[in-house]
């Protein structure tokens, strides 16, 4: 008896030897992460940027979004928002990704940022680092899906009580070895080897939903940290505090691969094969508290998201809170992925008609409108002086490409565009289209676009925008529409510029034939087309 009990008491020394060692690392290794926190804001950088085009950021979105869809896919990639979602994502968590990917999908019932957190944010440096180290402990899990653990229909696999009798077998062998020291040693070695390849079976078939609970678990932790910060979404946690402290024992690989003493605690664990005890019962807790659960998700969002949407307004030339009204109006609007960008005004009247010549800035206008509805909706910003906007959704129709897999055409594609648009004209919608039917003849082009603008404009909730070089449609609906154009100079050295500023008016130039003299064209076809232009005018 008393030998067992000294192995025993080896066995916790140790123990209790790597556990100082690897908290030590870890004391070590957080001072060194706070210290780069401190500069994140002054350096406008963020913290970790996930790398890799398989991460995705969509699983809030996808299982939250309800009937609501918010911005579809067409417009989203009509507008380069993943481009957007890049530039914006200053977020320290996946859970804040996720609400940023969420928020700019304009989803109506999703919370949104906060305006006097991110004013804190933006003004108390104290509590903005405070606030950034407690998100950075969570930190980023490429590829997880802490939202689902919001429903509470997640893993039915039943907890195995008979595991807790293996799990206590090398302990129970120490008694042996009062009996014998080969017979001590035999069971000892062979309880070790059951529980390890237990372990090691367990964690492989689960090692996604392990990590994907671990996360949720830290997920937990943080947010009664941002309870005692901030007092923006307070969480009562209850039981589920109980869960908070498993995130010291469920020690990840993935999380701490660069820890010797963690991976040494990780080994021990498995001669006891701890992790299946602490997964189920993880698991238990969340499914009887995913209300809890839900809570501490949304305060790790939103104040995530707050924090993102902060430090991006702080890398903008300028920008304004939107203003709701009768009427959109723009002061200075630019669109926010430009660093040289060229600032215009509109105040909506009417449903308008863009004119210009190619490369003149129509398409780059009406993305820079749409862009900032998206952002007004979804964070409260939009990159202009001022702007006042209306309630509407917000659909596109404006950089379509051919589907060679679904076998269409790009005037398919585009008739498809257009009819899901026109699906939407009965309630209040804000529609930007770009050049549209371009993928057909003139004359059924010219034919089709009036009907379809017009049918459009007698919606009286809709709000459209669209650009056109069929310079016959300005005559057609002058009665229907305001129009609007861009321009380009003509330069003493025979170039082309361009001013990208609205104008009122419709268009009296083209320089389609003069761009292929710039670009160095066989001079016979330049020469050819203007002959044409000229004998047909």
């Amino acid at each position: 008896m008393a030998r067992g009990l000294t192995m025993l008491l080896n066995y916790l020394w140790i123990t209790l030897g790597f556990l100082i060692l690897g908290i030590g690392l870890m004391i070590y290794d957080k001072r060194k992460q706070n210290t780069r926190i401190k500069g994140l804001w002054d350096r406008k950088t963020a913290f970790k940027i996930q790398q890799g085009d398989y991460i995705r950021y969509d699983g809030y979105y996808l299982n939250c979004r309800l009937e609501d869809e918010g911005i579809d896919e067409i417009t989203w990639n009509d507008l380069n928002m993943m481009t957007v979602f890049r530039q914006l994502n200053y977020n320290f968590t996946t859970v804040g990704e996720e609400y940023l990917y969420a928020a700019l999908r304009n989803v109506g019932t999703l919370p949104k940022v906060n305006r006097d957190l991110m004013e804190r944010i933006r003004t108390d440096r104290v509590f903005r680092e405070n606030l950034s180290m407690a998100l950075a402990d969570l930190g980023k899990n490429a590829n997880s899906n802490p939202s689902q653990f919001i429903d509470k229909t997640f893993y039915k696999e039943r907890y195995n009580k008979l595991y807790i009798l293996f799990s206590l077998l090398p302990l129970m062998s120490l008694l042996l070895f009062n009996i014998s020291v080969t017979v001590g040693l035999v069971a000892l070695f062979m309880s070790i080897g059951f529980n390890m390849m237990q372990s090691f079976t367990f964690t492989s078939k689960n090692e996604t939903n392990y990590s994907e609970l671990f996360y949720a678990v830290q997920l937990i932790r943080s947010a009664d940290q941002l309870s005692k910060i901030s007092p923006h979404y307070p969480v009562k946690q209850g039981r589920l505090r109980s869960v908070g402290l498993l995130s010291y024992l469920m020690l990840h690989d993935k999380q701490n691969d660069q820890n010797f003493f963690l991976q040494i605690l990780n080994a021990l664990k498995s001669v006891f094969n701890a992790d299946y005890h602490l997964y189920y019962y993880a698991v238990s807790i969340l499914n009887r508290h995913h209300e809890t659960y839900e809570a501490c998700f949304h305060t790790i969002g939103l104040h995530d998201l707050s924090y993102a949407t902060a430090l991006w307004r702080e890398t903008l030339v300028y920008y304004t809170e939107p203003e709701a009204g009768e009427t959109l109006v723009v002061k200075d609007g630019y669109h926010p992925l430009l660093r040289d960008f060229v600032a215009n005004d509109l105040e909506l009247s009417r449903n308008v008609i863009l004119t210009g010549s190619n490369a003149s800035g129509k398409s780059t206008f009406m993305k820079m409108l749409a862009l900032n509805i998206v952002l007004s909706k979804g964070l409260q910003t939009a990159a202009a002086e001022r702007f006042i906007l209306p309630a509407g959704d917000l659909y596109t129709s404006m950089n379509l490409e051919d589907s060679i897999m679904a076998g269409d055409s790009y005037f398919i594609s585009e008739i498809k565009s257009l009819k899901r648009i026109l699906q939407q004209a009965d309630r209040p919608v804000y529609i930007f289209i770009d050049e549209i039917l371009r993928g057909t003849n003139t004359k059924e082009r010219v034919a089709s676009a009036e009907a379809i603008l017009r049918y459009l404009n007698s919606q009286p909730d809709v709000t459209l925008i669209t650009a056109t070089h069929d310079i016959e449609l300005t005559a057609m609906l002058e009665n229907e529409f305001d129009f609007y154009y861009f321009s380009e100079t003509l330069t003493e050295d025979n170039d082309v510029t361009f001013d990208y500023k609205l104008k009122r008016g419709i268009t009296k130039t083209s320089n389609a034939i003069e761009l292929m003299r710039i670009y160095d064209y066989p001079e016979r076809i330049y020469q050819g087309a203007r002959e044409t232009v000229r004998q047909t005018t």
